[in-house]
């Protein structure tokens, strides 16, 4: 509750119960309204605590009739399937971002199930949402570390656009079963998978597409210490984002943006054993990060680790557990099981440097820090 009160922006007087470090002003009514606050790109308070709502009860809105039901005024009621559908991705995008998808995947997952019992029968339209919807369920379920849900919710985004003649979709949603395989150390399987999204694209991948694909390509490639390939799919990284904002681009892909970018680079070179050129992209990243989007926590978690085990490789043990402690203290506002999985590793990696202050402390805070998660589970 207090992760939806803080993403919503709601006012202490209007809960029920105090947030960190803050007191109610005033008791709760069930006459009292949510305040105004509007947000040019979000909307205001009210709807997405009724959209938060219909996706948690047990009859879900899905289409525009009878059937949409849901507490309160519904934030859906009355759209489109299209239009809910950019709704959705906007809000879930956004969640992500703050949350993680340990919290967001359960709701998201809910609702694509009750719309995939309808999809059958009705347009092509149809089919387009429940692709789009299906690969953002299956990124919450990979960011969870479910991963036999996100395989299943990205092939069936991947067939659902391939009936709808959707291809750049269908690439996209290769692209992440790439990515995927490269988390898992299966990495002859993800360049497979990136090299088949560009195959299935057939020239037409939007700007900000052929960088996310050209992306997962370069991990591959990292990952399998081909370090020309590497350094050759990061030209053409960059060569695809030069041409960002030149064409319309569907909302799904909006993560890719300048910071993505560095933060993809910095992890190639990682992989690629180039602690230097990792530290100088990964640093780019995370000032821009913050200067640009301070709400993207996880992201800023996952840099920060990524940043960390850089400075191991350099051997600067100390650097490596402060910026580590930075991470691990940013991550308890997040839910994300691959997060806190980079952060074990980073521990894990500390095993080669003995057991001196700096390795002890952060030890011991990973410790507790998990120790608390596995008491709130």
């Amino acid at each position: 509750m207090r992760h939806w009160a803080r993403v919503l922006r709601i006012p202490p007087e209007l809960l029920w119960f105090d947030m960190p470090g803050e007191k109610r002003q005033a008791a709760f009514s069930a006459h009292d309204g949510f305040v105004d606050q509007t947000d040019a790109d979000d909307g205001n308070v009210e709807e997405l605590a009724s959209l938060l709502n219909d996706l948690t009860a047990d009859q879900l809105p899905i289409f525009g009739d009878s059937r949409a039901t849901g507490a309160g005024v519904s934030a859906l009621e009355g759209k489109s399937l299209a239009d809910r559908v950019q709704v959705l991705l906007k809000l879930f995008l956004q969640l992500d971002d703050e949350l993680g998808g340990d919290v967001l995947y359960l709701p998201l997952s809910r609702y694509v199930a009750r719309l995939g019992a309808n999809v059958e029968q009705e347009s092509t339209c149809d089919l387009v949402a429940y692709a789009q919807l299906s690969q953002m369920t299956g990124w919450l379920a990979l960011d969870g570390n479910r991963h036999g849900a996100a395989r299943r919710y990205f092939t069936t985004a991947i067939y659902a656009a391939h009936e709808a003649e959707q291809p750049v979709l269908a690439a996209s949603s290769l692209a992440y079963l790439s990515l995927q395989e490269t988390y898992r150390g299966r990495l002859t399987s993800a360049r497979s998978l990136a090299m088949t999204a560009f195959s299935i694209g057939n020239g037409n991948l939007t700007p900000l597409t052929k960088t996310m694909v050209t992306t997962r390509l370069a991990r591959a490639h990292a990952g399998l210490h081909r370090t020309d390939d590497c350094l050759r799919s990061l030209d053409e990284m960059h060569a695809a984002f030069s041409y960002a904002g030149q064409q319309e681009e569907p909302l799904w892909i909006s993560y890719v943006d300048e910071i993505e970018v560095a933060a993809q680079e910095g992890a190639c070179y990682l992989d690629l054993g180039m602690a230097t050129e990792a530290i100088a992209t990964l640093t780019i990243a995370l000032d821009l990060l913050i200067q640009r989007t301070p709400h993207r926590t996880r992201d800023q978690v996952h840099y920060l680790t990524r940043l960390a085990r850089c400075y191991l490789l350099q051997r600067e043990v100390e650097r490596a557990c402060e910026i580590a402690t930075e991470a691990m203290a940013l991550s308890e506002a997040i839910g994300s099981a691959r997060v806190l999985e980079r952060l074990g590793e980073f521990c894990t990696a500390l095993d080669q440097f003995g057991t001196c202050r700096a390795v002890r402390e952060f030890r011991q805070l990973y410790a507790a820090v998990i120790a608390q998660r596995a008491m709130r589970n």
